[in-house]
Parts: structure tokens; sequence; C-alpha cells
């Protein structure tokens, strides 16, 4: 059993947790505290009625954000045995994909950088002052490869 304190340094957890998946992927607000549940309790599981007594949401708004983070793929469902209960947890990988979604970003990035440079210097007569802002786009298209080098190395490491 948790002492109050615990408890209370719980649910302060799960709500700064819960706002910042709601602000990451624009998750509704129970879906964001349903995820940050998951993440504090671990690979053990969190039953549904642990989830419905812990958030003090009804069974209908837990049960459908749970189906909805499942079918995202942030959220899976395990049982154990002898247990007819259904565990929630996180599911893994969670890290990589993160990353591979900020890689995409800045590939988009780099080919919006790409376009405006090719446009930049095929008209640069008409765009004499550009030149700084040239610099600027070539500045960014190589922070962004180098930084996509990097974390697609790094990210080796995170898959599971």
């Amino acid at each position: 059993m948790l002492s109050q304190e615990l408890k209370e340094e719980k649910e302060r957890l799960v709500e700064l947790l819960g706002v910042y998946f709601e602000n990451d992927k624009q998750t509704p607000p129970l879906a964001g505290r349903i995820k940050a549940t998951l993440v504090i309790n671990g690979e053990g599981g969190t039953t549904f009625e642990q989830l419905v007594k812990d958030l003090g949401a009804g069974k209908s708004t837990v049960s459908t954000h749970l189906n909805s983070l499942i079918a995202q793929g942030d959220v899976y469902y395990f049982t154990k045995s002898g247990d007819r209960k259904r565990y929630f947890a996180m599911t893994p990988g969670y890290i990589s994909r993160k990353i591979q979604s900020f890689i995409c970003v800045w590939k988009n990035e780099i080919q919006l950088h790409n376009q405006i440079l090719e446009f930049k210097t095929k008209f640069n007569k008409a765009f004499p002052d550009e030149r700084k802002s040239l610099k600027k786009h070539e500045q960014s298209v190589k922070f962004l490869t180098d930084s996509i080098v990097f974390f697609e190395k790094e990210n080796t490491k995170y898959t599971e």
C-alpha cells in the first residue's frame, strides 16, 4: 500500500506527464493521464479497474481511450497465467518511435529548405540582398542532416 505522500507525488507526476502527452500528440487529457499512469506503473502492467480507480474516470470513458491508444500502437495489453484480467502497458519502443517521428519531420524540413535554396539561387539576380538568407538555409540543411545522421545512429540503441 502506498503512503499518502507517495500517492500525492504519483498523482502530481501523472498530471505533469499527462499534460506532456497531451501537448506532444494532441492527445485528449484522459488519454494522456492513462499513458502517464502506465509509464509510472511500469512493465508489470495496470488493470482496467486500477486505471478507473486511479484516474477517477468512468469505465466507458477509460475503455474508449484505452481502445484508441491500443489502435494507435501506444498501449498494448497482456494477461497473466491464472488471472482473467487484462493488464495494460506502454508499447515497447516508445523512444525509438519518437526519434523516428522527429527524423521524419526533419527530412521534410530539409526538403523545404532545399526548395527555397533552389528558388533563391535560380533567381538570385532578382533577390540580390538574399545572400545572408541563402547561408542561413544552407546552415539549416547541414544542421538537420547532421542531426538525422546522429539520431539514426543513436536510435539503434533504443530499438527493442
